[in-house]
């Protein structure tokens, strides 16, 4: 990127052979991406017909692992090295950690698709954290020679934070292996690494990158001591939200309210300046790159308004509860603030290629976003009013995401079409050309082995039995079973289930289940992100699930069998408040469901 020299002390040797690796960098980013869209898009097929090929939550950890890693560290990073960084001599160690990055994230990529979180998958993501700490070293001894700023603070915090969140994965093992892995300290340690690695490396990384190109400008962004420590103050409150999903104390929500009020007023400080200067009519802009910057800053403008409104209770709780909203916010900030905002300054300041494969890659990339965003808050809003879900709602949602995998292979090619061009400038001797040239048939081969290799998987991962994948299995019978409540933990010790079905409750049940449970739960045998509830009724008494409903957290914590389901899909239920009517209802809409699915109902109290 081009900023303004009186940030940098060092003078650049050789101008091409940083824009060589700078364009190799970017397009192994934008690989990775890529690859995280087909994760993603498998995703959305889980819900559309069903997968005989991997297990739900193993592509889900692929799919955040590559986007989160691959993308996001990749494209961030790369941006904060070719912004400060100028030094031929310094320059060649990056490209060695972009070397071991790339060997690492491909690992992760083959892995846990496979394996979900095994000794592989495990083995390739702690190397990539040991390998980002002396990143993260070799960035701040580079920063030590650039002269203070506001930019400059903001990303020696967003490294500091990064650091921080990888506390969150060095956790899990001691604490699954102590305590357990259903023990909600090893659910708030995954959270603790997603709070401090998007809010924290990756927020104050953005907020950074903005201040540095307006600081490049002739801007200046004053940010003293007291508001950058309000921005700190929200991003540790706000922390408090995530953890009162294991510990429900009323405090947290609030000590959350104050978090949010926060980070809001040190956003404006930072943003509005920006905003000033790039939109001063608040006007869509015109070009295709002016408005990939609006979509990143609107998308800044609504991740903040969206937590501002966790102060309202209510809010809060459809927020845990509606998976919708919960993806939507991520997608907000992984592909509006982050993916728009600091790509399009990338092209801005010809760090990435503009040509017409490009241009409708990017264009056509911007559009599935807004379109799966409309679909997400969209129908989580109608989840929230009680209206059901729209027809075709996930089948839709899946061709919309199509569009991310097809836009991403446009960019590549523009990526690779851009050197046949010669459209980022370069005048290298011929020497460098021949090496560029090979290393550009590398790169190619390695990404189409790579894409080859994923495939193969899973391929070879269906098998003959695929038809059993993916299906709930339900736990084996073992001592604790064995000793276990049949009526589960709570006050519901006998359920009247009467004679037949109830079709009024079972219609105001299947309203309920619509609403909180099943983006996380399908009718049929599937597992997703929990297990299916077909046979639930054949399978457990009516008192155990009317408990586990209304009494989630205490079974979860006692209850032998909740914790073997616990175990093997490794998410916490979250509480959600159910009334004992209402999951009254909801037991009549499961046994009507049986009936149909199954032929029959009510087999465990027979």
């Amino acid at each position: 990127m081009r900023f303004s020299k009186v940030h940098i002390e060092y003078r650049q040797e050789n101008p091409n052979w940083k824009s060589s690796l700078s364009i190799h960098w970017m397009r192994w980013a934008v690989f990775f991406f890529f690859m995280a869209s087909i994760f993603g898009l498998l995703l959305r097929y889980f819900f559309v017909a069903g997968s005989g090929i991997f297990e739900y939550k193993h592509v889900l950890h692929a799919h955040s692992h590559i986007a989160i890693l691959g993308w996001g560290f990749l494209l961030i990073g790369g941006t904060i090295v070719f912004s400060f960084v100028e030094n031929q001599v310094r320059l060649k160690t990056y490209k060695k950690f972009l070397f071991a990055f790339v060997l690492t994230t491909i690992g992760m990529m083959l892995s846990f698709p496979v394996q979900g979180y095994g000794v592989f998958s495990i083995a390739f993501s702690a190397i990539h954290v040991l390998i980002s700490y002396f990143f993260a070293y070799k960035l701040f001894k580079d920063l030590s020679h650039i002269s203070n700023g506001t930019a400059k603070s903001l990303i020696q915090y967003a490294l500091i934070w990064m650091l921080v969140s990888s506390i969150g994965l060095w956790a899990i093992a001691p604490i699954g292996t102590l305590l357990g892995k259903i023990h909600p300290l090893y659910f708030l340690s995954v959270q603790w690494f997603l709070h401090f690695q998007m809010n924290g490396w990756f927020m104050y990384a953005i907020l950074g990158i903005l201040a540095y190109h307006l600081e490049s400008k002739g801007w200046e962004i004053p940010m003293s001591h007291s508001k950058l420590g309000l921005l700190h103050l929200s991003l540790l409150f706000t922390f408090a939200f995530p953890t009162s999903w294991s510990y429900n104390f009323d405090f947290l929500l609030y000590l959350n309210g104050v978090g949010v009020i926060l980070q809001a007023i040190a956003y404006a400080w930072i943003l509005m300046p920006f905003i000033a200067q790039a939109f001063p009519r608040m006007a869509m802009p015109a070009g295709w790159i002016n408005k990939m910057i609006y979509v990143g800053i609107i998308s800044l403008i609504l991740k903040a308004l969206i937590q501002l409104a966790l102060i309202i209770p209510e809010v809060a709780s459809i927020s845990s509860t509606i998976r919708m909203y919960f993806i939507g916010f991520i997608h907000l900030l992984m592909l509006g603030a982050l993916t728009f905002g600091i790509s399009a300054l990338i092209i801005k300041n010809n760090g990435l290629p503009k040509n017409s494969f490009c241009k409708w890659g990017w264009t056509i990339l911007i559009i599935a976003f807004l379109a799966t965003e409309l679909l997400l808050f969209g129908q989580g809003t109608l989840i929230w009013a009680k209206l059901g879900f729209l027809p075709q709602y996930h089948l839709i949602l899946f061709l919309a995401s199509l569009l991310f995998p097809v836009a991403l292979s446009m960019v590549l090619i523009g990526l690779f079409q851009a050197k046949k061009k010669s459209e980022i400038p370069m005048t290298i001797i011929e020497k460098n050309i021949t090496q560029i040239s090979i290393n550009n048939q590398t790169m190619k081969k390695t990404m189409i082995m790579s894409l080859g290799a994923v495939l193969i998987l899973m391929a070879s991962c269906g098998g003959s039995g695929g038809s059993d994948q993916g299906k709930y299995t339900p736990p084996s019978s073992n001592t604790k079973e064995k000793v276990a409540d049949p009526k589960g933990i709570g006050e519901i010790r006998n359920v009247d289930l009467g004679d037949g079905i109830d079709e009024a409750m079972a219609n105001n049940g299947k309203a309920i289940l619509d609403m909180k449970c099943t983006a996380c739960h399908q009718l049929n045998d599937k597992r997703v992100v929990g297990p299916g509830f077909q046979g639930i009724t054949n399978r457990r008494r009516p008192e155990w699930i009317m408990n586990m409903i209304t009494n989630v957290d205490v079974m979860l914590d006692e209850d032998p069998v909740a914790q073997a389901l616990l175990e093997e899909c490794l998410t916490r239920m979250p509480n959600q408040n159910i009334s004992l009517d209402e999951s009254r209802d909801i037991l009549e809409f499961l046994r009507k469901n049986d009936l149909e699915k199954t032929g029959s109902k009510d087999a465990a109290i027979k």
